[in-house]
């Protein structure tokens, strides 16, 4: 039986992660010895972040279609998603090169490129890595709230989602409450959310370019299905996992 599986055991190693990080860091006096010995501790912590992630995967699948019904009250149709087809890949693409851009495109050696832009989208990072450590719903939601704007600006979407940042917002609240309530399991998917909202900040970026009204019932079908896609795909949920606790540790130190 696979250790990490157990719930409590993967609770242990993200409070590893943190108090040896903070012991490092207390111990460090020089800068050049603190960067050698951030270097060392992060490789080291990074095999303990993979098991967490794959450990993440099955708990994602099972609330996929449940975080999608959340958002629109039902799970998605295949009708529906159809017709969101195209709109869909063509988020998750725009939103897989812009992680590239921002982030580098191998989530075991994330680095945050040296502009504004990948400030904003790795503060949301940190914020998400926040609240998964959360106990308290409510400050978990308090700090994926922060995250939206961020989101939505590094995304190139601040002045063409203006009128419908109200609905990702209170869309994002419910998403998070969510999977807040369901425990460790959930809130270790809170990591997730940020990836979630570039994709489907980007969707929305490109109904825009190719006409059609940006609108709150749009705004939510897109989210609900990338938030289905996300949790359901295997590799995204580990991929996303290990970045952002990568940006979280490296940002952070």
């Amino acid at each position: 039986m696979n250790p990490y599986t157990n719930g409590s055991s993967v609770a242990q190693r993200e409070q590893e992660w943190e108090l040896q990080e903070a012991s490092h860091s207390s111990q460090s006096q020089r800068s050049g010895e603190w960067e050698t010995e951030h270097e060392y501790f992060f490789k080291n912590m990074l095999g303990d972040v993979q098991k967490v992630a794959r450990a993440a995967v099955p708990s994602a699948k099972r609330f996929a279609s449940i975080a999608a019904k959340t958002l629109i009250g039902s799970t998605p149709s295949p009708v529906a998603r159809n017709l969101l087809s195209s709109l869909l890949r063509e988020g998750e693409q725009s939103a897989v090169a812009m992680e590239a851009q921002l982030f580098g495109s191998n989530e075991a050696e994330t680095e945050v490129s040296n502009t504004e832009v990948a400030y904003e989208a790795a503060l949301a990072e940190v914020l998400a890595a926040e609240a998964s450590h959360s106990n308290s719903e409510s400050e978990a939601g308090a700090f994926l709230g922060a995250a939206v704007p961020g989101i939505v600006k590094s995304m190139g979407g601040r002045d063409v989602l203006r009128s419908i940042m109200p609905t990702l917002v209170l869309a994002n609240a419910r998403l998070v409450r969510l999977l807040h309530q369901q425990g460790l399991e959930g809130r270790r998917l809170l990591r997730l959310v940020p990836t979630i909202l570039r994709r489907t900040t980007a969707s929305l970026g490109s109904a825009h370019r190719a006409g059609r009204p940006i609108n709150s019932d749009l705004a939510l079908h897109l989210m609900a299905n990338h938030a289905s896609q996300v949790l359901g795909n295997s590799k995204v949920v580990t991929g996303g996992i290990i970045r952002n606790a990568a940006i979280q540790k490296r940002t952070t130190r």
